[in-house]
């Protein structure tokens, strides 16, 4: 026994020697591994260092000849002839200088010279885009060096071979800019480059690669996807401008703030393998060594070890005893699995042997309905075919299989579960059936199923607005465009990028400016403005006529703008005119054929336009008439102040015959307005409180002279109170209910007139719903109409005032009220009078 325990001793020593052999090996080479790189890092950064110094270099001599060129008095005088032979000069003695354009910085050309086998001609600068971003871009400061990203030479829209990399060196000085297109194919040579794997720009383009397969991709392979070749690659700014990743070096050259190259090369790491060759010999040396103190030891400790057994074997029956018990706790913990997780057990041929009471539970079948059953027989028709194709599969080649099905329920109803289903084996490593344990992820796929349906709505408006008729901006209120569908930059003949720079006051010709300004703070203070016709100035410089609609966002911070072209409504106005003229002709060929017909039509005609004009006058003079009033007042009231007795009586009875005027002209327009009234407008939905600010801003000018009025115990200013701050519907004709305020605060005025004193006169106005109703209350303290008129003051011509009116203004409010439905009422309280709008509440 003791031999035995011995050879299990000394093997066990003999194992963790080689263990311990092992380890110690792998720590020694992790040791030597990290020395190298070091070494490799330093060696990299040598040549980083090497690089920058000559681009920098580089940069130094180019910008020295530029201010030299720039220092010259022909150039300060852009004096040609004396320009040219100097810069000739400069061109043929710098091999790799192929064009140098001398610009001032309006865009006018002074001279431009290329090189072309080494022949130097002189062309017409064609300011093109690029030149024009230059000459104009914030990037390009004054006096500073500006280098291009890398391009290739082209002629004839074609690359030239052999390759001929270039850059563009700006310099832009006080009133004119220098640019030099610069051939840096042997600055590529000095650095010697065959030392570097790749050399990349910051858009992510090999232009330089060892292999000499890569070289310039943007051209020969815009495709080809840098990451997939340098691993860890990025093309942002590193921190200190250097990152080292699993395979490769990463070194940025800079040379001017905003581009750079970036310098990247294998990362070379030495291998286990290259590591034991170079110390083969230690390595068996110490192998042997270790084999040699596993003996020893194993002899010196057998009897102790020997002893510590019998201890362990006596140890491990109480152990036994201990996992007995512990077997009866697990099985305690499978009841609760058994309760809590749905899971499935299946023999090879994928029939269930057994479910989870869990899984009973959530699909309504019995454990005994199960059992035999296909496992297919739990799933729904929409996951057989994923199961029988793919699932069966994977399982059959015993690989563990994880994905979602949809299950079915005993009673009507689908459910989505995460599925886990894993091999199962015996003792020998045999297959013997699958267990899958299932997580119920039905919630998770309702969000999901409400995700895709939000994403297609949002792709859905997208497609409508890139794809409507209208041209649609979204702007702020400084004029910014936020967004547009093309439709709306092709009216005005920019393309994308052009109108993105450009303000919506940019497009608008001079003299709509104002109005477009006016405009845009009216669609800030109410909301809305529809159909403006605008002036627009095209890209061309063409007058465009939109017709212009402005609707505020919700974040209130922004707008929608819908422009249409005004262009066929003008040729259609063309056509009708040129009807027009026809119908003339066949008219008059036909008057003497029925000419008192004729006559008759022309009448009605003349009554009808008489009508309309009326109404429209009416429209027109009424509200300039109620500002003309109030204004005429203070104005009385003024002179009643004046010392001098003669000029103030004078002006007083001038004063009194023009009140006559006035109020004769009013007259004149209440009975035109009630004459020519047939309104047509079609009554909708209205906030009632809305419309009574509206009323109460068009009478402020007056008001604020008389009185202070309070709407729902909030005094009153156009400023103070927003129009929604209340809200109570009612399906109405807004114009029309507004016209009734109107009539109703203008009484109260007149009324509180009467008191001396400004500080106690007061109009309440409130508005609040009981039961189906909207209740609009007015309440003034100028004493109350009197009792003998009160009953008939909605007749016509009954009127309380001794200065002015006809006694009409409250019948056509009463005529309003009753074509809404509603109700007006009238009486008296303890300070004044009250009147009670009722109208019926609109959900």
């Amino acid at each position: 026994m003791k031999v035995q325990f011995s050879l299990k001793l000394f093997l066990a020593f003999l194992v963790f020697s080689f263990i311990f052999f092992l380890l110690t090996s792998f720590l020694t080479y992790k040791t030597f591994q990290t020395k190298v790189e070091h070494k490799n890092i330093e060696n990299f950064l040598t040549k980083a260092e090497l690089f920058q110094e000559r681009v920098d270099d580089f940069i130094r001599k180019n910008k020295a000849i530029i201010e030299t060129i720039l220092e010259d008095k022909a150039v300060k005088n852009n004096y040609i002839p004396s320009i040219e032979p100097k810069l000739e000069v400069l061109l043929k003695s710098n091999k790799d200088i192929t064009s140098l354009k001398l610009v001032k910085n309006s865009g006018e050309n002074i001279i431009s010279l290329y090189k072309n086998e080494n022949k130097i001609e002189k062309k017409e600068l064609v300011l093109s885009s690029i030149i024009h971003y230059y000459l104009s871009s914030e990037e390009i400061l004054k006096n500073r060096l500006f280098i291009t990203e890398p391009y290739l030479l082209e002629q004839k829209g074609e690359i030239t071979l052999p390759l001929k990399p270039l850059i563009e060196l700006v310099y832009k000085a006080e009133d004119k800019t220098v640019f030099i297109s610069y051939d840096i194919s042997r600055l590529f040579k000095s650095l010697q480059l065959k030392d570097i794997k790749y050399l990349v720009d910051k858009d992510l383009n090999i232009i330089y690669d060892s292999t000499g397969l890569n070289s310039w991709s943007k051209y020969y392979n815009p495709s080809l996807d840098i990451k997939s070749i340098i691993k860890g690659f990025s093309n942002r700014v590193f921190s200190d401008s250097f990152i080292v990743t699993n395979k490769n070096y990463l070194k940025q050259i800079f040379f001017n703030n905003e581009h750079y190259f970036t310098l990247v090369d294998n990362n070379k790491k030495i291998t286990y393998k290259e590591f034991f060759n170079r110390y083969e010999n230690s390595f068996y040396n110490i192998a042997f060594l270790m084999f040699v103190i596993s003996f020893i030891i194993s002899m010196l400790f057998t009897t102790p070890l020997s002893n510590i057994n019998k201890k362990l074997e006596s140890e491990k029956n109480v152990l036994s005893d201990s996992i007995r018990k512990n077997s009866l706790m697990l099985n305690d913990s499978l009841a609760l699995l058994d309760k809590h997780v749905m899971y499935v057990k299946l023999d090879t041929e994928f029939k269930v042997l057994n479910i989870s009471s869990y899984l009973s539970r959530v699909t309504g079948f019995e454990k005994e309905e199960l059992i035999g059953q296909d496992y297919t027989f739990l799933l729904s028709n929409n996951s057989l075919k994923v199961f029988n194709e793919k699932v069966k599969t994977v399982l059959e080649n015993a690989i563990p299989w994880n994905g979602e099905l949809q299950s079915i329920k005993k009673i009507a109803g689908d459910y989505w579960v995460k599925s886990n289903i894993e091999p199962d084996y015996n003792e020998y490593g045999e297959l013997i059936g699958y267990t899958d344990i299932r997580t119920d992820i039905s919630d998770n796929k309702r969000i999901e199923k409400l995700y895709n349906e939000l994403n297609y709505q949002i792709e859905q408006l997208n497609t409508i607005f890139q794809n409507a008729n209208s041209g649609i901006a979204l702007v702020d209120f400084d004029g910014n465009f936020k967004r547009f569908n093309g439709k709306f930059f092709n009216l005005f003949n920019y393309t994308e990028n052009e109108i993105i720079e450009k303000k919506i006051f940019d497009l608008v010709d001079a003299g709509s400016i104002d109005l477009l300004r006016k405009v845009v703070n009216e669609v800030k203070e109410h909301g809305s403005i529809l159909n403006i016709e605008l002036v627009f100035i095209s890209k061309n410089q063409e007058e465009i006529y939109l017709d212009v609609s402005l609707n505020l966002l919700p974040d209130r911070k922004n707008m929608v703008m819908v422009a249409n072209s005004l262009e066929d409504k003008r040729k259609l106005q063309e056509l009708n005119h040129n009807l027009e003229f026809r119908v003339a002709q066949e008219v008059k060929k036909n008057i003497e054929k029925d000419k008192i017909h004729q006559e008759e039509q022309i009448k009605n005609a003349k009554l009808t336009s008489i009508g309309t004009l009326a109404a429209g006058i009416t429209h027109e003079i009424n509200t300039p008439l109620t500002y003309l009033k109030g204004n005429f007042e203070m104005l009385t009231m003024d002179i009643e102040d004046l010392e001098d007795e003669d000029t103030k009586n004078n002006m007083l009875f001038s004063c009194e015959k023009m009140e006559d005027a006035i109020n004769r002209i009013a007259v004149i327009v209440e009975s035109m307005r009630e004459m020519s009234q047939t309104s047509i407008e079609a009554k909708e939905k209205t906030n009632i409180y809305a419309t009574l600010f509206t009323s109460l801003t068009m009478a402020y000018n007056v008001s604020k002279q008389i009185s202070k009025i309070y709407l729902n115990n909030k005094e009153f200013t156009p400023t103070n109170i927003d129009k929604n701050d209340f809200e109570v519907f009612a399906k109405v004709q807004k114009q029309r209910l507004e016209q009734v305020w109107i009539i109703i605060i203008n009484n109260a005025l007149d009324a509180l007139k009467t008191l001396k004193d400004y500080e106690q006169r007061e109009l309440r106005i409130d508005v609040f719903s009981e039961a189906d109703e909207v209740i609009v209350r007015f309440s003034d303290n100028a004493g109350g109409v009197d009792e003998k008129i009160i009953d008939k003051i909605f007749d016509p011509f009954v009127s309380s005032k001794t200065h002015s009116g006809m006694g009409v203004g409250l019948n056509i409010a009463k005529k309003i009220i009753d074509d809404h439905k509603g109700e007006i009422l009238v009486y008296n309280n303890e300070v004044g009078a009250v009147f009670d709008v009722k109208l019926k509440i609109q959900e």
